[in-house]
């Protein structure tokens, strides 16, 4: 055996396994002490990675369960209210019941109503205040989604209908109605409740004579035929057609045909008799009904001639064969020409099946042809919203004046609307008086007697791509305010963005702000409070044009003639709304067509109960029968998601534990075995100290050859 001393590799040999096997000991000893397996990454980066996945997953699911319960305390809170408002109802019942007798005296009836009237006062007061952490539950303006799980999007929605006197008690079937309109709904158009509603199809309308794709009925079979996503049912309400002044005094009699839904009918007129006239016309019309589906009714009034009506919503389409019968000899509305054909629209319904909120949108269409104007309705509740009146053009740019509403012009639930002044709105720049402002402030000023409030919508002028050609300069006049210059520039979304930053530069002084249209390549401006939006080209040497802007139709294209846009409002109320016309100028006037809107159902809200006469607790009875139903099924509503809050807690739980449990088999020590690995290091630590010293010694053995 060769004795070397320049390296003692027996020694070397067991420091580095000594040092190995300490780097295990140590090892050994951190699982033992932290009860981990995985003390850093070094240890088991891949493994590190999932249990910190599924521990964040665990705390989310922990902190999803706190969620779900306090969400569950809110419904139970709501629940709680409406338990007690069902038991101001059924004594509230009981009281209209006993008035209806015929035993009680007028003054008994005071008493009971006084009783009653208490007991509306304590309903609203407990809609009105009942909250959960300071957020109203019961005012119809709850609507909320509750995260449930430890991943976004994992959320449970829930909405409370309105429970405020002035709802509750309305009829079942009320909702938002739409107004006829002469174009078919194209896939995209209308989305109820996030749902897109298909194409309306002439071949769901078979009672229409003309147009049937654009028909109530096949509105209505396009909306009914995703009710089940929806939560929402479409109903057609009867097409009226208004009818026409009729010459003071009559005039000659004529013999013409006129066709009706296309069926000939011959009418003959009453020599100077306006009222014989539209009772023979009403008979002609009424023996075909069978035919045509429509029925004819004489107003009694020189004023407003005779209204036309097809019960089953169908399009009534009519036209006379020659000239010598028109509008102002018949009192049916005829066009100008007489034999151009005119098209009357039904209007329709849509009620919630489930006591929620109706929330109407537009997708990639256009809303505006099925009727509708977007926005939240409450359910229960009847609204229809106006339809946008035409375009003003002003031979200048100075404030126009434009006269508004007369009286009468706007009839609702039988009251004449009175005249519209230019001093109810000081926001708009020009034709105050026919701007939404005015006549939501006409109609309000008689709500107590129609049962009708008007709000007014947002202001929105849609535009059309802009202009592509660069180099075009030139100021928009908005409301009186001028831009800064603008200039068009190689892309349509380019022009865009510039006119859009030189309208909100002045958007705290006109009210208008701008925003990309949804294909990016065009402008949208948006008054919030509704003002008219009234804008011209407004520098005589610019060479932008309207056509630059993308609104044609809202910019006139002379420079210096001003157009005036028009918003529209919302009417609302707790039952039907009637609206109607004494002048025949409600539809072009105030946007509103002839009809009845919002209402399927009879009833009224409770706030206008009156029991101290025997019809008033006659009414009592039906519109406590409707908010007990109303409220019975907010209150299944809220049942329901309180067991799915229950069973998600249920769930919650599971995984949690579940999750836990996978992320402690993958962190956690194996402590019998780690203990066994730290007595075979702790073996090893000393049998290799002991070697060690040996392998020292070796060297010594080189000593004894030199002595």
């Amino acid at each position: 055996m060769s004795l070397i001393i320049s390296n003692n590799l027996n020694s070397l040999m067991v420091q580095t396994n000594l040092s190995a096997n300490q780097s295990q000991l140590s090892t050994a000893m951190q699982r033992l002490s932290s009860g981990l397996r995985i003390n850093s990454a070094a240890d088991d980066a891949a493994g590190l990675a999932i249990a910190t996945n599924l521990n964040a997953q665990a705390n989310g699911d922990g902190q999803a369960i706190q969620n779900a319960n306090s969400a569950n305390s809110l419904a139970q809170i709501a629940d709680g209210a409406l338990a007690n408002i069902t038991n101001d109802l059924q004594t509230l019942n009981t009281l209209a019941v006993e008035s209806a007798n015929g035993t009680n005296s007028a003054s008994n009836r005071a008493a009971l109503q006084t009783q009653a009237s208490a007991l509306i006062a304590d309903i609203q007061h407990i809609s009105s205040t009942t909250n959960y952490n300071g957020v109203n539950l019961l005012d119809g303006s709850f609507k909320s989604a509750f995260q449930i799980g430890a991943t976004a999007g994992q959320t449970i929605g829930l909405s409370i209908a309105n429970s405020q006197t002035a709802v509750l008690g309305s009829g079942q079937g009320n909702g938002v109605a739409a107004q006829g309109s002469s174009t078919a709904i194209a896939a995209g158009d209308l989305v109820i409740n996030g749902v897109a509603v298909g194409a309306s199809l002439a071949s769901s309308d078979t009672a229409s004579y003309t147009n049937a794709s654009s028909s109530a009925i096949a509105k209505v079979a396009a909306i009914n035929a995703v009710s089940s996503q929806t939560g929402v049912t479409a109903s057609v309400n009867a097409n009226v057609a208004q009818g026409s002044a009729m010459t003071a005094g009559g005039g000659a009699s004529v013999t013409g045909v006129l066709t009706l839904n296309g069926v000939a009918i011959t009418l003959t007129t009453v020599t100077n008799n306006t009222s014989a006239t539209r009772q023979a016309e009403v008979s002609a019309i009424n023996a075909v009904s069978g035919q045509t589906g429509v029925t004819a009714t004489d107003t009694g009034s020189d004023t407003t001639g005779v209204t036309l009506s097809a019960a089953d919503g169908r399009n009534i389409s009519v036209v006379a064969g020659a000239a010598t019968l028109t509008a102002a000899l018949t009192g049916i509305g005829l066009a100008a020409t007489s034999t151009t054909q005119v098209n009357t629209y039904g209007s329709y319904n849509l009620s919630s099946n489930n006591g929620g909120a109706i929330t109407i949108a537009s997708g990639t269409g256009t809303l505006s042809d099925s009727g509708l104007q977007a926005g939240t309705y409450q359910p229960n509740t009847a609204s229809v919203a106006s339809t946008t009146l035409a375009v003003a053009t002003s031979a200048s740019t100075a404030s126009g004046t434009a006269a508004g509403l007369s009286s009468g012009d706007l009839v609702i639930n039988s009251v004449a609307i009175g005249a519209t002044t230019a001093s109810s709105d000081n926001l708009s720049y020009s034709n105050n008086a026919s701007s939404s402002i005015a006549i939501a402030a006409a109609i309000n000023a008689v709500s107590s007697s129609t049962g009708v409030t008007a709000t007014v919508n947002a202001n929105t002028i849609s535009g059309t791509t802009a202009g592509s050609t660069s180099g075009h300069t030139g100021t928009l006049m908005i409301n009186g305010v001028n831009t800064a210059l603008i200039t068009t520039g190689s892309t349509a979304t380019n022009t865009a963005n510039n006119i859009i930053a030189a309208v909100n530069n002045i958007a705290s002084r006109t009210g208008v702000t701008a925003s990309l249209n949804a294909a990016g390549n065009g402008v949208n401006l948006t008054a919030a409070d509704g003002r008219n939006i009234s804008l011209a080209l407004s520098t005589a040497s610019q060479t932008l044009t309207n056509a630059d802007l993308g609104m044609t139709t809202n910019v006139n294209a002379t420079v210096g003639d001003m157009n005036t846009t028009y918003g529209t409002y919302t009417l609302t109320s707790g039952s039907t709304i009637k609206v109607g016309s004494n002048t025949l100028n409600g539809q072009a006037n105030a946007g509103l067509a002839e009809g009845s809107y919002g209402g399927t159902a009879s009833g009224e809200a409770l706030s206008n109960l009156d029991i101290s006469t025997v019809s008033g607790a006659n009414a009592a009875i039906t519109a406590i029968g409707n908010a007990l139903n109303t409220v019975n099924a907010i209150r299944a509503n809220i049942g329901a998601f309180e067991n799915r809050m229950s069973a998600t807690v249920t769930n919650l739980q599971s995984t949690q534990t579940n999750l836990i449990s996978a992320s402690t088999g993958i962190t956690g020590a194996d402590f019998a075995a780690t203990t066994a690995e730290l007595s075979r290091a702790q073996v090893i630590q000393q049998a290799g100290i002991a070697v060690l010293s040996q392998a020292n010694a070796q060297s010594q053995q080189v000593l004894t050859l030199l002595r």
